[in-house]
């Protein structure tokens, strides 16, 4: 049995042996850019960036090298307590309140000084150094739980499905829930520093008391080291770390393995602040003094897909929204101007950050494995993309990630805006064409109404000739009437008196109409020549030849047409004639009436030059002849002496006008 003994040790101590000569320890401090030796805090993301809280800033390590953001980077305070990653959020725990990093930038909420966080349910609780609050909307509310937890430094707060846990610089707390508490226990009177729950068993690191379980009842774990700082599992041992003796590791059954302080020359400082496993097994140790080291323990190495995610994209040169740049639902949408685009991507291996690849693709467009974690697109067409890329690290590849976006057609190729241009040509030309033809209706309206102003006043002339009468008739039956008065013949003036005021007055109503029957034409005339007849006593007889098939009565002429040559016949033609006939005719040809006026006298001619001249005469002649030419054209009126040059038998007017009926 002692000699198994002996084996045994032998055996553990060639294991020992073995795994110490596989494990490495690396030293970051601020020669390394760290911003300051005096680490609080450190945790991972899930893209893989390491993140430590110092008392100078924080620091983003990738593998390769240190990033500083500090107050200038708008923190809300550069001494950082505690660091805590979930939801692609970083919550950063100061002296002065709480800073949220989303993306590129900061959210502040001022507070206590804080010292852990937990996100449960999308809601956010800080441990301070008095009490527990909460995020609200935009402020840090205190929450009421239990006076004596009220007024004590949180240390950490862990929630195990069912209960929160709440460790402080006086006691372990027990609470169902932190908002409006039902339950609150005090489980241990001592300080206690950190909780981790594992398999829905709670783990407690205490200041006195060692590490204690809390299952269905308390055990303890282990009774030492004292003022523990912090404690992680690993896959074959278990570290605790204090706040002044440096580091002690345990087999997973907690009895004691191996320890690490400045005595033994594993480490230089005994002051350490907390612990964290990153996502390869490394142990990285945040000291008070000495920055942070790397414990790589390479017997727990696993291999495990690389993880990619987007950094930034860029749109012409402005990062877009990031705060959710990994996890856009739908298709981004921009427009034509801004098809200029970045994108910058990640893989953080800690391990091999200088092993990774990337190669991406833009819809068929795909590059070649390469080590630059950037590309730019300028002058991108129209339509929809895809953008997918992926890393390698060694022959691990990487799930892939995309981001789809849509640049707009310019608008001079949108249909919409094609037909409103066409519309718009449309309607400007339309509103031309109507403005050229309203122009030239005004203008031909102007025209129109000039020669309806000049007919009007031809027509007015006409109707001042048509009214016009030989002064030498009227005063003719003036002086007739009167003699008839002188010599009392009472019958006979009052005849003529009517027939003369029923000459007058049909002059007078025919001028004023543009047509009138030829019935009431005939009639006018009728009373004209009986006048004329009594003045001459009787010396020339007229008659009317009607050889109409309608009647007179329905057959339309202009008024006084036919009156100036029947005048004229009387008081040239006939008037050296013992006795005178005027005969008068009207037939119907071809869809116009003519007439014919036909006397006895000495002719036209001839008795144009005997006659004296006289104005009225031959201008209402002359403005009826053009009457009937404008009514009817050329060739629609003449006046021929009837018989030979030696024997003149009288004069025919003849003239034809379109057949008009008022039916």
């Amino acid at each position: 049995m002692i000699a198994l003994k002996k084996i045994l040790i032998v055996l553990f101590s060639i294991c020992t042996a073995t795994i110490a000569a596989q494990n490495s320890l690396v030293n970051y401090n601020t020669y390394n850019d760290l911003p300051s030796n005096r680490v609080y805090d450190i945790a991972q993301d899930s893209i893989g960036y390491l993140w430590f809280g110092t008392n100078k800033g924080l620091a983003q390590f990738d593998g390769k090298e240190f990033t500083s953001y500090t107050t200038n980077n708008g923190l809300i305070s550069n001494n950082i307590q505690t660091v805590y990653s979930k939801n692609q959020k970083l919550y950063i725990g100061t002296d002065k309140g709480l800073s949220i990093k989303k993306g590129n930038q900061f959210l502040n909420f001022d507070c206590k000084y804080i010292y852990s966080i937990i996100v449960q349910n999308n809601e956010v609780f800080v441990g301070t150094s008095l009490g527990v609050y909460k995020l609200k909307e935009d402020y840090l509310g205190r929450l009421r739980i239990h006076d004596s937890l009220d007024l004590s430094k949180i240390n950490d707060i862990q929630f195990d499905g069912n209960y929160f846990w709440v460790a402080t610089d006086k006691a372990l707390w027990k609470v169902d829930n932190l908002s409006a508490p039902k339950l609150v226990d005090k489980i241990t009177s001592d300080a206690a520093s950190q909780i981790i729950i594992k398999e829905n068993k709670v783990f407690v690191a205490t200041y006195t008391q060692g590490i204690l379980l809390f299952d269905s009842k308390v055990i303890q774990l282990t009774k030492t080291p004292n003022y523990i700082s912090s404690f992680v599992y690993t896959a074959n041992n278990v570290w605790v770390s204090t706040f002044n003796d440096g580091i002690e590791k345990l087999n997973p059954d907690f009895s004691f393995s191996n320890k690490l302080n400045k005595y033994n020359g594993e480490i230089s400082t005994n002051k350490i602040n907390s612990l964290f496993v990153d996502s390869h097994q490394n142990i990285w140790i945040a000291t008070d003094n000495k920055g942070t080291f790397k414990y790589k323990n390479s017997v727990a190495q696993n291999i495990q897909k690389p993880i990619i995610a987007f950094e930034d994209i860029q749109v012409v040169y402005k990062s877009i929204d990031s705060i959710n740049i990994n996890n856009y639902p739908n298709e981004f949408k921009l427009p034509s101007n801004k098809n200029h685009l970045s994108f910058t991507f990640k893989t953080v291996d800690i391990e091999k950050p200088k092993n990774v690849q990337y190669r991406y693709k833009l819809n068929d467009q795909t590059s070649p494995w390469g080590l630059k974690n950037s590309v730019n697109f300028a002058n991108l067409s129209s339509g929809n993309y895809t953008f997918i890329v992926e890393s390698k690290v060694n022959d691990q590849i990487s799930n892939p990630v995309s981001f789809q976006f849509y640049i707009d057609k310019p608008i001079y190729k949108k249909i919409w805006f094609q037909w409103a241009s066409f519309s718009l040509i449309f309607l400007v030309t339309g509103f031309f064409v109507y403005r050229g033809i309203k122009k030239a209706k005004a203008k031909d309206k102007a025209k129109i109404e000039k020669l309806e102003m000049e007919n009007h006043l031809l027509s007015l002339e006409q109707k001042a000739l048509q009214l016009q009468m030989n002064p030498h008739f009227i005063f003719n039956v003036l002086n007739g009437i009167k003699a008839l008065g002188n010599t009392g013949k009472t019958i006979e003036l009052n005849n003529t008196i009517s027939k003369f005021s029923n000459l007058l007055r049909s002059i007078l109503q025919n001028s004023r109409l543009e047509e009138i029957s030829l019935q009431d034409e005939i009639n006018t005339l009728k009373n004209y020549v009986e006048l004329e007849q009594q003045l001459h006593n009787n010396s020339f007889d007229f008659s009317i030849d009607n050889n109409l098939t309608i009647d007179t009565e329905e057959i339309m002429v202009p008024p006084m047409l036919i009156q100036p040559f029947v005048e004229n016949s009387i008081k040239h033609g006939i008037k050296s004639v013992t006795k005178g006939e005027i005969t008068l005719k009207f037939s119907i040809f071809n869809d116009f009436l003519h007439c014919n006026i036909i006397d006895n006298g000495i002719g036209y001619y001839q008795s144009q030059k005997v006659k004296t001249p006289k104005k009225h005469h031959s201008l209402a002649v002359k403005v009826t002849q053009e009457r009937i030419e404008n009514l009817s054209g050329e060739h629609s009126f003449s006046i021929n002496e009837l018989g030979n040059e030696k024997d003149i038998q009288g004069t025919k007017v003849w003239f034809k006008i379109p057949l008009k009926t008022d039916f």
